[in-house]
């Protein structure tokens, strides 16, 4: 074939049949215009005239859709010239052929070159914004590959020889320490080298905007005081990691501290602060109630047309839909509800209140609580003036020992009666059991039943913040408020209750005596242990769903043979051989850690009893 170099017109120029490329031809054309507008063609296109004054695109057939689009864009006019190596037309063969090794025999560059290419074309003084523009590509994309290009030479080095996949890399971009990406790489063990776990190193000195901390505080916040944000371009949809922990306490505890001044201008005896919210150490504390007052006739009013308001804001909005206007009404009913309640100055004068954060690092306050020493200064102070009187109904002419003996007989005929009276008897119970774990254990009664509430979380770091306390925790709430705040009213509060509620204050006093936690350097006895397994059985209990093995649940406080075995069940026994290589205990932790999430994995203690020899 012989061949001609000439400058042909954009609008006689078609695309050939024989070009071989059908699939994806009209991929990225306009990126491919981009970079034609601002580079020029870099390459000639290959035709062959079919008829006067036309020619058949054989090879650069993306080419000329791209110049096709700049045309339509009004970039370029019609007659544009367009240089052309015209081939004389030859057999149907030998365009084909001439087609195909245009698009095989080229080998496309290297991305660890294009990233290092787009560096360079910054160091030289071209922006993101104009790269992209000249290229056809996003920003991002051009800020991204930028970032690839600033990871450790060795290990771009690596990428090239296919040690290290893109991922992997991408993952390094999250921090600008190449002594630290270069250790993390080259120390770790090749079943350690995830992407998440990468990221999890380079950041472990920082902070997650997932935490509670960081989305109390808010990055507006942050960053006003002076932190500062690092960002994973490579994972936009990340709150990111606040680099300066030490700053973000620092604020948390000042935000804190001025929620407690205001808290403390309510009257309250006592105010505790605590960073994280713990439903073990509320579990601890009795509850005083506010009383309720009703609402003015103009507060009602404007409630119920909130509450209109209310309905038609929410049905109009779309999913995931924000709207002003409805976090307005929702604040203002808030406000009005809360006028309802009122707390006597001798009531707050006498509790106090817990600020808290919880997981979503939403400030929680929890008032009305009654610590433990106070309880018992209060019950102390009753028994002794109970001391002084007589009973109710005593005859002062009587002697004790008499009276000692005729309250003795009616104790047995209460007896006597009250066990041929089922309905009486459980409402006795039920009001014994409801006052110890309610008012105290030393609170008067009438019936000596002696209610041991168990704590599962005293002294167990762990437990604190556990599904099962934090459940326990919503059940009190409940039965707090409907409660009688007055113990006196407690027995015909019950006794008018309907057994639905009777039994449901049953179950939740009797849950609350249940102990078959083992003591240290003890064992839990025979008989108990048999009565929790049928217990566990009889109220289906799957302990996968109040708790999962992490580090600070079971890896941390295992050996190292331990973690292997946990591994070895949950996972399988290639992932347990490959960890038990790790270096250290606390990389073969981590790497547990993330290898049995939501993994329906327990300890043999844990597993019901026809699992525990598996």
């Amino acid at each position: 074939m012989s061949t001609q170099l000439i400058t042909i017109p954009l609008s006689s120029l078609i695309r050939a049949e024989a070009n071989v490329r059908k699939t994806g031809s009209h991929t990225d054309i306009d990126q491919l215009a981009a970079s034609i507008e601002a580079h020029g063609l870099l390459e000639n296109l290959i035709v062959h005239p079919v008829e006067e004054g036309r020619y058949a695109v054989v090879a650069g057939g993306r080419r000329l859709a791209a110049l096709g689009l700049l045309k339509d864009q009004g970039k370029i006019e019609a007659d544009h010239p367009v240089p052309c190596q015209v081939r004389e037309p030859g057999e149907a063969r030998e365009l084909l052929e001439l087609s195909l090794a245009e698009n095989v025999v080229r080998a496309p560059l290297h991305p660890a070159d294009q990233f290092e290419a787009f560096r360079d074309l910054q160091l030289q003084g071209l922006g993101a914004e104009e790269t992209a523009a000249r290229f056809g590509v996003p920003v991002s994309t051009v800020l991204q590959r930028l970032k690839l290009a600033a990871v450790s030479p060795r290990l771009l080095a690596e990428y090239r020889e296919e040690r290290i996949t893109l991922e992997q890399l991408m993952a390094f971009t999250i921090s600008d320490d190449i002594e630290a990406q270069e250790a993390i790489w080259f120390d770790l063990p090749d079943y350690s080298r995830t992407p998440a776990y990468i990221r999890r190193l380079l950041t472990r000195s920082q902070v997650e905007g997932r935490d509670r901390r960081a989305r109390f505080i808010g990055t507006e916040a942050y960053e006003a005081a002076g932190g500062v944000i690092a960002r994973d371009l490579f994972q936009p949809e990340t709150d990111g990691y606040f680099s300066d922990s030490q700053l973000l306490d620092r604020l948390v505890g000042e935000r804190l501290a001025a929620e407690a001044e205001t808290l403390k201008a309510e009257g309250w005896g006592w105010i505790d602060v605590c960073h994280e919210i713990d439903y073990g150490h509320l579990g601890r504390f009795s509850r005083v109630r506010p009383s309720e007052h009703p609402l003015s006739e103009e507060d009602e009013a404007r409630l119920s047309a909130l509450a209109t308001r209310y309905d038609e804001l929410v049905s109009a909005l779309d999913e995931d839909e924000q709207s002003d206007e409805l976090d307005t009404v929702t604040a203002e009913m808030q406000a009005i509800q809360g006028g309802r309640e009122v707390w006597p100055e001798d009531v707050k004068a006498n509790a106090g209140a817990v600020l808290s954060l919880d997981y979503t690092g939403t400030l929680v306050i929890t008032r009305g609580l009654v610590r433990p020493e106070d309880r018992q200064d209060d019950e102390k102070t009753a028994r002794e003036t109970r001391g002084r009187k007589k009973p109710n109904g005593a005859d002062d002419s009587l002697s004790d020992a008499l009276m000692a003996e005729l309250t003795a007989h009616r104790t047995a005929a209460l007896q006597a009666v009250l066990a041929s009276k089922p309905d009486q008897a459980l409402n006795a119970l039920v009001f014994a059991l409801a006052l110890r774990v309610f008012h105290g254990s030393s609170s008067p009664c009438c019936m000596d039943i002696r209610p041991v509430i168990t704590d599962p979380s005293h002294g167990r770091e762990t437990v604190g913040e556990s599904p099962a306390m934090a459940e326990l925790a919503r059940l009190t709430d409940a039965w707090v408020e409907r409660l009688p705040q007055d113990p006196g009213d407690l027995l015909a509060w019950v006794a008018a209750a309907n057994a639905e509620t009777k039994l449901g204050l049953l179950a939740y006093c009797t849950a609350r005596t249940l102990n078959v936690i083992v003591p240290p350097q003890g064992r839990l006895a025979d008989a108990c242990h048999r009565q929790s397994e049928f217990l566990a059985k009889a109220i289906g209990l799957d302990m996968t769903s109040w708790w999962s093995p992490t580090r600070e649940t079971y890896f941390n406080r295992v050996t190292r043979e331990q973690i292997a075995k946990a591994v070895a069940e949950a996972v399988s026994k290639r992932a347990a051989q490959k960890l038990a290589k790790a270096k250290t205990k606390k990389v073969m932790a981590e790497e547990a850690e993330r290898l049995t999430a939501g993994k329906p994995w327990l300890p043999a203690l844990l597993r019901p009893a026809a699992a525990t020899s598996t």
